[in-house]
């Protein structure tokens, strides 16, 4: 049997990403949240995505690069948005002109953001060793002059609640924000946000959750699915038993079995890696 049916499609429910959002703010007992939208808003569609954050009552989004940033300006014309993959000399015009605040990871980019007066954040160094000041350098840094909006860090173990690194994260950062003069403060992710309000400080910075990845066992219940994919089924057709199926012959039918021939393939993201099995319809 030939089915003339469209293609594979990426279904994406707006309504449950949302749903998500309210509920990681929920978990860190209502402080505010932002959004991570970096990548394309992990691939489903940056306006969509910042557009319907946006009429939650999300004001502070977060990209990985410049380019990002542009972009989502010309979206949202007044939110706050984070770069923060930091910058160099060359890019402050552009970070400037389109109202952008880079998050500050080195102390050559704070260097170079005193010589403007324009907001800033600054990305603290708690253990992840990852982006961010260590601190060694908070301490050397006189960082008095600069306009800081936002003093963040990145909890490495909040997938696992009881991981004792979390709290020597917290006691850290509590201890260099203080050594900064920022309006607000910010540590918790998707997962950190699932720890509470302990961890939630003035902004939690939700990503996966909201996509609908279960960022912690604190979130079971709580994240809906965000993505759906469907495809076309092609054919069905009935195979005897001792036949196998697709490259490899890496399944074979135990007894007489109808397959269906789905139209979705590596052009449609369905990744190459994915172990090779074939399940019958009975």
């Amino acid at each position: 049997m030939l089915t003339c049916t469209p293609a594979a499609q990426l279904l994406i429910d707006l309504d449950a990403l949302a749903a998500n959002w309210r509920a990681l703010r929920a978990l860190s007992g209502g402080a505010p949240a932002g959004a991570a939208v970096k990548a394309g808003a992990y691939g489903l569609g940056l306006a969509p995505v910042s557009l319907r954050l946006a009429r939650e009552g999300c004001t502070d989004f977060f990209v990985a690069t410049l380019q990002e940033g542009e972009q989502l300006r010309r979206i949202l014309p007044d939110a706050t948005v984070h770069v923060l993959h930091g910058f160099t000399a060359a890019d402050m015009p552009t970070l400037l002109n389109a109202r952008l605040t880079p998050v500050i990871d080195t102390p050559e980019q704070a260097e170079l953001w005193r010589q403007v007066a324009a907001p800033c954040s600054l990305m603290i160094d708690t253990g992840m060793n990852r982006l961010g000041l260590r601190p060694e350098q908070i301490a050397a840094l006189d960082l008095a002059d600069l306009d800081i909006d936002l003093a963040m860090s990145h909890l490495a173990c909040a997938d696992e609640p009881d991981h004792a690194m979390n709290a020597r994260q917290r006691t850290r950062f509590l201890d260099l924000a203080a050594k900064v003069q920022a309006r607000r403060r910010s540590l918790a992710n998707s997962a950190g946000a699932c720890l509470g309000p302990d961890y939630a400080f003035d902004l939690t910075r939700p990503g996966l959750g909201l996509y609908g990845g279960l960022p912690s066992p604190l979130a079971a219940g709580r994240i809906a699915p965000v993505v759906r994919a469907q495809a076309p089924v092609l054919q069905v057709k009935t195979i005897a038993a001792g036949e196998t199926v697709g490259y490899g012959a890496t399944w074979q039918a135990e007894r007489e079995t109808r397959i269906a021939t789905l139209g979705i393939g590596y052009a449609d993201g369905y990744p190459a890696g994915f172990p090779a099995r074939t399940h019958g319809l009975s």
